[in-house]
């Protein structure tokens, strides 16, 4: 056997069908999750208009600097007191914007698709 295919079989996933589930969940979770991808966005423009690394915001926050990498992945259920200290780490007004921009976006992309 080449080293190509005893690699690939040494790194076969023992459960074939795991994408689906995650497929599952992530349609399971697409409302909150497309809260969570918005606010990711601001603060990463926020972030990028300010020049602040992973590390100075996790300063900033209190946090490691793993944890604002987690944050940044966008598929975190975020709290609001993460939200807060990510408004007041960059001074920004995530949290209002996100449900007037959000609830626009989903209310205009729900009509278009029924219509």
């Amino acid at each position: 056997m080449s080293k190509a295919i005893e690699f690939l079989e040494s790194h076969r996933s023992g459960n074939p069908f795991h994408w689906r589930v995650g497929a599952q969940w992530r349609k399971d979770n697409e409302f909150w999750l497309t809260y969570s991808r918005y606010i990711t966005l601001q603060v990463l423009r926020g972030m990028d208009e300010q020049s602040v690394t992973q590390a100075e915001l996790a300063r900033r926050m209190g946090c490691t600097q793993q944890y604002v990498s987690n944050l940044l992945k966008g598929s975190s259920n975020m709290t609001l007191e993460t939200i807060a200290r990510l408004e007041a780490a960059l001074n920004l007004d995530i949290l209002k914007t996100a449900l007037t921009d959000v609830n626009t976006y989903t209310s205009a992309n729900h009509s278009h698709t029924q219509g």
